[in-house]
């Protein structure tokens, strides 16, 4: 496989994927992934990764959280970020303005 992920190739084995939808947030395209009741607990992956990361560890979580994953932008199904917008502080608007949306 070479250059980025596209769902309808990549995803079809991808960890969770019925609990994956994508979502428009802070001028992105994200992909998300939620899961479980109780407290809100937002998965946030490093960097070079995706919410591949989390496959095993989510379906455990959600037994006792409400789980909130996302490929952070340029990484996984979501897509890239302008190069302005990849510092950490911009990473971390980027995301406030997803959970925003999604109310979380």
């Amino acid at each position: 496989m070479t250059g980025r992920l596209v769902w309808g190739r990549d995803g079809g084995d991808w960890p969770n994927r019925e609990h994956s939808r994508f979502v428009s947030a802070a001028g992105l395209r994200w992909h998300v992934q939620r899961m479980g009741t109780g407290p809100t607990l937002v998965l946030v992956h490093g960097t070079a990764a995706s919410t591949h990361s989390w496959g095993g560890l989510m379906p455990h979580l959600a037994e006792h959280f409400s789980l909130v994953a996302m490929d952070l932008p340029g990484h996984g199904f979501s897509g890239p970020a302008p190069a302005y917008r990849l510092s950490l502080p911009g990473m971390a608007r980027a995301l406030d303005g997803l959970l925003g949306v999604l109310g979380v």
